[in-house]
């Protein structure tokens, strides 16, 4: 009778754990937070990827250039990655026909994992700029111009 118990005990204790090593895999906190972007010879910028899957990105360059901070959302991609989908708008070298939105997306690759949190990220961003009253987000719509970088950065923490 001892036989039998203990190998199903073993079996239902090693199911019971593998939804646990599954969901801590698929824990977007230690991803979630605020980074400092920086590319070699451009601009800086400040990623926020925050709790629920939205993001913000600020640029050093936006107002020297005349672009706006970038909304959009983010999701994971791997237990240390995640792509991010930005919009933001007067991009300065659309077409003459004006300055419309661009997207921009991030592939982030993070490390250095401490407390939990992630303190590193690298990665490239490409993105698409669209003339005046174009939709970003529309599959048929040819963008004005492309750019995109890649670039290195890490968590802005409070001692």
């Amino acid at each position: 009778m001892m036989k039998t118990l203990l190998p199903a005990a073993v079996l239902v204790t090693t199911l019971a754990a593998a939804p646990v090593a599954l969901a801590a895999s698929n824990d977007s906190t230690a991803i979630e937070g605020t980074y400092l972007l920086v590319q070699p010879n451009e601009s800086q910028r400040v990623l926020a990827l925050n709790p629920g899957g939205s993001v913000n990105l600020v640029s050093q360059g936006q107002q020297v250039r005349g672009y706006t901070s970038g909304l959009g959302s983010w999701k994971m991609t791997g237990p240390d990655t995640a792509r991010a989908a930005i919009i933001d708008f007067n991009d300065p070298e659309t077409t003459a026909d004006g300055n419309g939105a661009s997207q921009i997306v991030y592939d982030l690759t993070f490390s250095g994992e401490t407390d939990g949190q992630f303190q590193s990220v690298s990665g490239q961003f490409s993105g698409q700029a669209f003339a005046k009253g174009k939709n970003p987000l529309a599959e048929d719509v040819q963008p004005a111009r492309k750019f995109g970088n890649r670039f290195d950065g890490m968590r802005i923490g409070v001692n």
